[in-house]
């Protein structure tokens, strides 16, 4: 509920002749403009107030709260009871820092945490463990390095529309093996070895053996035809 202030029948504090003390009491809010807000006093006495610094959870229509009066100032020190029920909002201008010197610190929450960090984020630990029964990642770009990396997993699937790998030296070890290439395989070695146990089959609808040198074929039985 606003409207113009001059429609509203409310006061700037005012002190009492000859006096300046602090005043305390309780009020409703009843009306917000801007970050001013209109509270009705104990007494029936109305007044624009802001929030004092310490007053953490922002008020709403409807709460009861704790005032300072003094003088031509007026704060709202406290939200005192919410009788509407909705999201509790905590602001603060400017930076906020929170310092736990000698302890931890825990947050707990039964529905969830929903973080906004705007322009950057940054996690800073010696340790990290994260538990999760799910996890989705989604970003237009992914860096990742360091000295050591594990990775275990019941299936794993891979999909990407192009896929680059460079090692100084790759070691792979399998139980069974299946690779299906749709188009063109090429492989460039300065050396290639292949060592089989029991059989070697090469199938193709055309086959070319062409070396500098020699070419060499032996076994105890060779078929040709």
């Amino acid at each position: 509920m606003s409207q113009p202030r001059h429609q509203h029948p409310y006061q700037h504090p005012r002190p009492d002749a000859g006096e300046s003390t602090m005043q305390l009491s309780s009020g409703r809010v009843i009306a917000l403009e801007g970050e001013r807000f209109g509270v009705v006093g104990s007494t029936g006495q109305r007044y624009w107030l802001a929030a004092a610094f310490s007053c953490l959870v922002r008020p709403v229509v409807g709460d009861k709260v704790l005032i300072s009066l003094e003088g031509a100032d007026g704060y709202i020190l406290s939200v005192l009871e919410r009788t509407i029920a909705q999201p509790t909002r905590l602001r603060l201008d400017g930076d906020l820092q929170i310092s736990v010197p000698a302890g931890s610190l825990s947050i707990e929450a039964r529905d969830g945490v929903h973080l906004d960090a705007g322009h950057a984020l940054l996690v800073q630990a010696d340790q990290a463990n994260v538990v999760l029964q799910s996890a989705q990642l989604s970003a237009t770009a992914v860096q990742a390095s360091g000295q050591r990396m594990q990775s275990h997993w019941l299936q794993r699937h891979d999909s990407a529309g192009v896929h680059s790998q460079k090692a100084a030296r790759h070691q792979a070890e399998y139980g069974d093996s299946r690779r299906q290439i749709q188009g063109h395989e090429e492989v460039l070695a300065g050396s290639l070895r292949q060592r089989v146990k029991d059989d070697w089959s090469v199938q193709a609808k055309s086959l070319d053996l062409d070396a500098q040198q020699c070419v060499c074929i032996d076994g105890d039985q060779i078929k040709l035809g």
